[in-house]
């Protein structure tokens, strides 16, 4: 199942957002007023009569519209030789930019958490402490898509009898691993992986308080 638009409120990540988007309470209230009339009508042409009713201010208006328009997150398009506005485009590269967020941390997250856990793994296994050039080899095989077993493995196999370990023979064995483990994958459906990676970011997406909590 694909992850839509319409599985996160595009509303309560721009309240926390906004600034990111260069745009004011004001700007951001203006598109949340647009947002309803369109969706009454979609085929209303947003201007200052058609807002004003629905807001308390006046003279910001076209400034505030004018503004939106020419960062194009209020768009006038043509549909059937009828001209109407939109906020469709901006609504679809919140969703995108939250995606991207989401995606970068818990991959940061996950890395973080392992590299720390495998740290101290191999430091056992070299019976010392890893240097910082060392540290970040393993987070960078990590990186690559390694697993922990195969890092293990390759260290525990490239570990001389002082305690030095050859990174180049793990790297070396470490490829030849990953090929090994491509070969068996030949063929295989990916269609569970896919869907259970979609349903677990479609959870971070619902789970993730989007509203406003100061600078950040």
């Amino acid at each position: 199942m694909d992850i839509t638009i319409n599985d996160l409120d595009w509303k309560n990540i721009l309240i926390k957002k906004y600034r990111n988007y260069d745009l004011n309470e004001v700007e951001c209230m203006l598109l949340f007023v647009s947002d309803a009339v369109l969706n009454v009508q979609s085929n209303t042409l947003i201007t200052k009569e058609v807002l004003a009713p629905y807001m308390c201010i006046s003279d910001e208006l076209d400034l505030a519209l004018s503004h939106l328009m020419e960062k194009k997150y209020l768009e006038i398009v043509n549909s059937n030789g009828s001209l109407h506005s939109s906020i469709d485009n901006f609504k679809q590269k919140i969703f995108d930019d939250a995606i991207k967020d989401i995606s970068l941390k818990n991959s940061s997250s996950y890395l973080t958490g392992n590299s720390d856990s495998l740290y101290g793994e191999i430091e056992s296994i070299a019976n010392r402490t890893l240097s910082a050039l060392e540290r970040d080899q393993i987070t960078a095989w990590l990186r690559s898509g390694a697993d922990q077993g195969m890092i293990k493995e390759a260290i525990e196999k490239s570990l001389t009898k002082t305690g030095k370990i050859s990174f180049k023979n793990a790297d070396r064995l470490i490829l030849e691993m990953e090929r090994s483990q491509s070969r068996k994958n030949i063929g295989a459906s990916t269609v569970n992986e896919e869907t259970r990676k979609r349903e677990e970011l479609r959870d971070l997406i619902i789970n993730t308080d989007w509203t406003y909590h100061g600078d950040k």
